[in-house]
């Protein structure tokens, strides 16, 4: 269960989150690109909902978690606003391929491979990092 979160401390953890991936690289620096991009989107959802806390979250946007793919789409970020490549139609986020092989992933699980130290595919790495700094860039706009 989430611990409820005001808009202001969301948006503030997407600053402090956005600042201190550049001071580490690797898998600690896109994680925090993800984490970063996560509190915005929450922010910025909270804020277009005229909500004060996480915790007033109604279903099912309660139950989005990490899954960032839900979170553009409840915000209606377009696909075509970010350049990247992905195998899974119909998404408006990139997915990905673990290093070691297996199925098409959602983004929402890159944070649980670069948390749990798991390699992911380079070319697919790169993209999604590349589409969370485009995301990121369209949250310092919109937040």
């Amino acid at each position: 269960m989430m611990i409820p979160a005001g808009v202001s401390e969301l948006k503030q953890a997407f600053h402090q989150h956005l600042a201190a991936h550049t001071s580490v690289t690797g898998p600690s620096s896109y994680l925090l690109l993800f984490y970063a991009a996560e509190c915005g989107l929450k922010s910025i959802c909270l804020r277009r909902n005229n909500l004060r806390s996480t915790k007033y979250f109604q279903d099912p946007i309660k139950n989005y978690g990490h899954n960032l793919d839900m979170w553009c789409k409840e915000l209606g970020i377009s696909a075509s606003q970010f350049t990247f490549k992905t195998k899974t139609k119909n998404k408006s986020t990139p997915s990905f391929h673990l290093a070691c092989g297996g199925s098409s992933r959602n983004i929402g699980a890159a944070h649980q491979a670069w948390r749990y130290g798991i390699t992911i595919k380079k070319e697919d790495e790169e993209y999604l990092v590349n589409w969370l700094h485009q995301l990121c860039n369209w949250i310092k706009e919109n937040i």
